[in-house]
């Protein structure tokens, strides 16, 4: 028996509107929907994929790990894209290999090797802050910032590097406070919720991280995450688990950011979505809502991934 030996199939953005449209009966085998009606189809598929997002099953292929770089004394940090605070799925660490002088842009580093020009870059200087900038050019041995340290920064002292800040986490599963000089990770406790930090009578008072609090906002595209207790100067960096958003689809030839298992669930679903605007027979909706039902239910249970369970006595109440 012959085998394709592939295993690459997927479907784009239009071809999930085309197959959702014909099996609401919109249009027929071998048609091409018009642009106004794919346009129309495209805000229903990604209106209904956010709504998909916040479903606790839908979640194993959107967890992800991220670095936050915390600031001395600094409490609340924002995570967007847009952020002037600096939370990365990928953060390079190196250090100085020669003291750099409060006012230099020229720093000798150990290592330049993950280091692109526009890249953000960060420098632990001597008063334990870390002084951020953007890297102008680079050689092995050298990279030059744009904006002068503001601190002197003794040999071997951290500078990190990074191309692009996370979008706003749906949900902080898992934080610990990774070491920099020891390179080892220390989990926080468990994350507090709002009353719990609300209730914390120093929340400025700084010392080691053990613990955070994560409000995802969800009236704009930034969370922030509170630290608690803050640092008095960065030895610690913050690793955390977290949920990203599913990606929109935008173009006609944008794959789902979604498992392909999920291509039959994704379809049946969006042609019950648009069914109320092109009056789809109720015989027929009772069908394909069936076929929904049965496909979204295929995929959901097999999208989760072992976990522990902790029982505890709340002793603060």
């Amino acid at each position: 028996m012959a085998v394709s030996g592939s295993s690459n199939f997927t479907r784009t953005r239009d071809q999930l509107i085309t197959r959702a449209l014909r099996i609401g009966g919109v249009i027929k085998a071998g048609e091409t929907p018009g642009a106004q009606v794919v346009t129309d189809t495209a805000e229903a598929l990604n209106a209904m994929v956010k709504r998909w997002q916040k479903k606790p099953d839908m979640r194993l292929w959107t967890v992800t790990e991220a670095t936050l770089v915390p600031q001395a004394s600094q409490v609340r940090y924002e995570l967007s894209s847009s952020s002037t605070d600096h939370a990365t799925e990928t953060l390079y660490e190196t250090t100085l290999s020669a003291a750099a002088a409060s006012g230099a842009t020229t720093l000798n580093a150990t290592s330049t090797t993950n280091m692109t020009v526009a890249d953000n870059i960060g420098i632990v200087v001597d008063d334990g802050t870390v002084h951020w900038s953007t890297i102008a050019s680079k050689s092995s041995t050298t990279v030059t910032i744009n904006d002068a340290l503001d601190d002197d920064a003794a040999s071997g002292n951290a500078v990190f590097s990074y191309t692009t800040k996370i979008v706003r986490p749906l949900k902080i599963v898992d934080a610990r406070r990774y070491s920099i000089a020891s390179a080892t990770d220390a989990r926080l406790s468990p994350m507090l919720a709002r009353l719990d930090y609300n209730e914390l009578p120093n929340k400025t008072q700084t010392g080691t991280i053990n613990q955070a609090f994560y409000d995802p906002r969800r009236s704009d595209q930034s969370g922030y995450l509170y630290l608690w207790q803050p640092p008095s100067t960065v030895t610690d960096l913050v690793r955390f688990t977290w949920r990203r958003p599913i990606m929109d689809f935008d173009a006609a030839g944008d794959d789902p950011d979604l498992p392909i298992e999920w291509v039959d669930a994704i379809v049946y679903n969006l042609a019950i979505s648009i069914a109320p605007e092109y009056d789809v027979p109720a015989d027929r909706l009772q069908v394909i809502a069936a076929q929904a039902a049965s496909y979204l239910d295929d995929v959901q249970g097999d999208d989760r991934e072992g976990e522990s369970f902790y029982f505890g006595v709340d002793m603060s109440r």
